[in-house]
């Protein structure tokens, strides 16, 4: 990376000279001057230049709202996590699957995962309830210490890879409108995708997730958007957030889909694979119809993972008599939320 000569030069004896904002990390430099009048101005000026720093950091960190939480064995990490709010509201928090950087140590993977888990629960405030796991469907030490904290599952889910698709969809589209009306997202139709993503979702998703308008637009980047006919939504593709690192996008399309649209999905789908880095798209495994489409465009499956969930709402109504062996539908069934069509979720103080 070319350096920013802005703000230092070299003097004609070839010594560099930078300019800075004097800072506390300067403390070194002002003990020299023997100044005292001069010293303590400066040590002044610094500490404010340096609390207006904090307050910048502190703001930057709030809209973030990632915390890491690491386990420390000998004086060295040898395991962390990510935590971080799946929506604006903070209701659901999404826990990264554990990292392990050091396994010189008495304890066991498993004890180390139930450890960095159980801390990322504890750390969470009033407003959060629902906590959210993926756990490749082969990691049993993963989804089996979830389960033991309380975590269960909520469905399983589909990576697809779609690297070599480009060669093998055939487009025919002769007589079918074209890949244009793909719209990116914006305030004129964000109101729309955002009652048909609600739409196809289930309940307890829908309950557990909770996202508006504002979550919506911020998974919102130049893959996203909508495939709109006729002022109809077909599909959305949207960033995935659980994902920080990965290119992967979640594909929604209508429990009414026309297979007579057949035809626009698969130039959709080889228009996404075009543009570098290659991404992954994510899809529910309960919906076959929209698995076995995908199948037939030569996409490839990447990954299956499930997702654990852990629930204030849950957990409270499994504590009451004959409901420890209901499944979740049942139990956010029987919630009976009024009003809102899209209940959002609330904490619930726990004994």
């Amino acid at each position: 990376m070319k350096k920013d000569t802005s703000n230092s030069f070299k003097t004609e004896k070839g010594i560099e000279v930078t300019f800075e904002e004097l800072h506390i990390r300067h403390i070194n430099l002002l003990i020299d001057i023997k100044n005292k009048k001069l010293n303590n101005w400066f040590l002044k000026m610094a500490i404010i230049n340096t609390f207006d720093d904090l307050k910048l950091f502190l703001n930057n960190l709030k809209k973030n709202k990632n915390k890491c939480i690491i386990a420390i064995c000998e004086n060295k990490i040898i395991g962390y996590l990510n935590i971080f709010p799946l929506n604006k509201k903070e209701t659901c928090l999404k826990i990264s699957k554990p990292k392990l950087i050091n396994k010189n140590c008495s304890l066991t993977e498993k004890q180390l995962i139930l450890g960095l888990i159980k801390k990322s629960i504890c750390i969470t405030d009033i407003k959060t309830s629902s906590w959210i796991i993926n756990a490749d469907i082969n990691n049993i030490d993963l989804i089996s210490t979830s389960r033991e904290l309380g975590f269960q599952p909520l469905g399983e889910i589909i990576l697809w890879d779609g690297c070599d698709q480009n060669k093998s969809i055939k487009q025919n589209t002769q007589g079918y409108p074209s890949i244009n009306e793909f719209q990116k997202i914006s305030k004129q139709n964000i109101l729309k995708i955002v009652n048909f993503i609600r739409s196809n979702q289930s309940p307890l998703i829908r309950n557990i997730l909770d996202f508006d308008q504002d979550d919506i637009l911020k998974r919102n980047n130049s893959k996203s958007g909508a495939l709109i006919y006729e002022d109809s939504v077909l599909c959305t593709v949207l960033k995935d957030i659980n994902y920080q690192e990965e290119e992967i996008y979640t594909l929604t399309i209508s429990r009414y889909w026309d297979n007579r649209f057949n035809n626009i999905l698969k130039e959709f789908i080889k228009s996404f694979f075009v543009k570098a880095p290659i991404p992954s798209l994510k899809t529910y495994k309960e919906n076959i119809q929209v698995n076995t489409f995908l199948d037939e465009c030569n996409l490839k499956e990447k990954n299956q993972e499930i997702i654990l969930i852990r629930n204030t709402i849950i957990k409270n109504e499994a504590k009451q008599i004959n409901k420890i062996n209901q499944s979740l539908e049942s139990i956010f069934d029987k919630l009976n939320p009024q009003g809102n069509p899209y209940p959002s979720p609330f904490p619930l103080k726990t004994k």
